[in-house]
């Protein structure tokens, strides 16, 4: 995976309860609770956003959230054909 996310950037890891959402922000990948009536409108969990300290949450990165869904999704499909290969243990 790429490890060069700015640190103007956080993904939306999930949303608890329906009013909180929690920002996996930057690099380091620190929690952030905020509520989500401040996302944006099409904002789901996955959705990486771009953040602003005077705003808070500017608008979503479309072009990250889909290079970083990518990449999720080819390491899935690597670690499916490892398992069907053999190489994992049950």
């Amino acid at each position: 995976m790429s490890d060069e996310i700015p640190t103007d950037r956080a993904v939306i890891d999930r949303i608890v309860d329906g009013h909180t959402a929690v920002l996996l922000v930057g690099p380091s990948e620190e929690p952030l609770h905020v509520p989500v009536d401040v996302l944006p409108e099409d904002a789901t969990e996955g959705s990486w956003l771009v953040l602003d300290l005077a705003e808070l949450i500017v608008g979503i990165d479309h072009e990250l959230t889909d290079v970083r869904a990518s990449e999720v999704r080819a390491r899935m499909h690597r670690i499916r054909q490892e398992r069907r290969g053999g190489r994992f243990e049950r």
